[in-house]
């Protein structure tokens, strides 16, 4: 994945209308890579709790900004390095 995202701001998880956060691109490439449907959304989540996401399933990005931020700027750095899920895991667990 050769695309590299805008860097993500804690108040993006509070924003509602005008132009699209990149957190939910950095999801969408999450779920595209991890095979789409419920193979996707299960890699995006186990890539999330790797990064650092400590948020449950009822656990909203706005509900810990900070730890959410935190989590999708990492993730945001290794995505365009990676062309697999595994190597995603894999860098995430070796920093």
């Amino acid at each position: 994945m050769a695309k590299l995202h805008a860097e993500v701001q804690q108040d993006d998880f509070m924003k509602f209308g005008g132009e699209r956060p990149s957190y939910l691109d950095i999801e969408d490439d999450l779920m595209a890579l991890g095979g789409h449907g419920v193979a996707g959304n299960n890699f995006k989540k186990d890539v999330m709790k790797k990064a650092g996401w400590t948020g449950g399933a009822l656990a909203t990005y706005a509900s810990r900004p900070q730890v959410a931020q935190a989590a999708f700027n990492r993730i945001r750095v290794l995505l365009p390095k990676v062309q697999s899920p595994q190597e995603l895991l894999k860098l995430l667990e070796s920093k």
